[in-house]
């Protein structure tokens, strides 16, 4: 299984998180609450973690390979930059 995550900086760190799972959950299994989330895509899962003391949200991408891993990166962060208008968000993805 590869692994690979991203940090989301931003005092919006939970309302991503929920806007995210709440609009993914139209079309595949997604569940969450106001501090993680776990969204199943035919491709992989995507784990999300809010940590408010850093006011950050960790984005976790796992999948079988790394076709459907990419995809599933690219389908967060796609999301991430249509629901971050007014504030840029750069995702730096690293191995985890």
């Amino acid at each position: 299984m590869l692994k690979q995550q991203t940090r989301i900086f931003s005092k919006h760190a939970g309302k991503y998180l929920v806007t995210l799972c709440r609009h993914f959950a139209r079309k595949v299994p997604a569940q969450w609450d106001e501090c993680q989330g776990e969204v199943n895509f035919p491709v992989g899962t995507s784990l999300m973690q809010v940590d408010e003391g850093t006011s950050s949200l960790t984005i976790i991408c796992c999948a079988e390979d790394e076709e459907k891993l990419e995809r599933q990166k690219a389908t967060i962060a796609s999301h991430v930059q249509m629901f971050s208008r007014r504030e840029e968000i750069e995702l730096i993805w690293q191995d985890c």
